[in-house]
């Protein structure tokens, strides 16, 4: 062969090379923005509502089903990464819950004179403990609508209650002012909804340091949450 035929076969190799090349970028540009899940930097807001089911810890308690409703913002980095930021109220605590922890010398109730004349019930107790709730969100896109994240919740107490035989108690003063919870869930996208389902882990127990009421009420109760949540999709930008 020829350095001419050569230098021919080489030009058509490097050509051909080329417009493949042009081709599977042309290509994979088209799949990208056929497949693209969301905009960077789109705003997304609007109302949401849910129910939280709740427990506590050291209780032998049933759990507490009560309604969520609030609003969030979010946000998007990229194809498979966002991130958003919710307010919302809900109430927690636990129902028919029996303090088996407590001994009977705690249970019992004395004279001014130090005599036991009784001993105070066991149960069954409900706690009802009002949130106003800050929920950050990470979130991992692995297809178009579904969506994994984990967070953060801080919740700032605005009323807590314990009632036992009809009688409540206002036990806010015992309690700490804030509640952290790590969360962990799945949400699923459609064009006007977000449904979204999590758990919140107990990072901070419930009584107040050094409450002398509320530790021997509360010994080092925490509160387990599952929360579902709907929320009504807005785009704003």
């Amino acid at each position: 062969m020829t350095p001419r035929a050569k230098s021919s076969d080489m030009k058509r190799i490097i050509i051909s090379l080329l417009l493949a090349a042009s081709f599977g970028m042309l290509h994979a540009q088209e799949w990208r923005d056929e497949n693209r899940y969301h905009d960077p930097f789109d705003i997304i807001f609007g109302p949401t509502v849910g129910v939280a089911a709740s427990n506590m810890t050291e209780y032998d308690g049933s759990y507490k089903f009560s309604p969520v409703f609030g609003g969030f913002i979010q946000t998007y980095f990229c194809n498979h990464f966002g991130m958003s930021f919710e307010l919302n109220y809900s109430r927690e605590g636990t129902r028919d819950a029996w303090a088996n922890f407590l001994t009977d010398e705690e249970l019992a109730i004395t004279n001014s004179e130090g005599e036991v004349i009784g001993h105070r019930e066991r149960g069954p107790y409900n706690y009802d403990m009002d949130y106003i709730n800050m929920i950050y969100k990470m979130r991992y896109y692995p297809t178009r609508r579904l969506n994994m994240f984990l967070g953060f919740k801080f919740g700032v107490h605005i009323n807590a209650t314990c009632t036992l035989d009809g009688k409540s108690t206002d036990i806010k003063s015992s309690l700490r002012r804030r509640a952290g919870h790590i969360i962990g869930g799945f949400g699923y996208e459609l064009d006007k909804l977000n449904i979204e389902g999590y758990y919140c882990f107990p990072i901070s127990h419930l009584r107040k340091s050094g409450s002398e009421a509320g530790k021997r009420a509360l010994r080092d109760a925490k509160e387990n949450v599952f929360m579902l949540t709907v929320g009504y999709r807005i785009k704003l930008l």
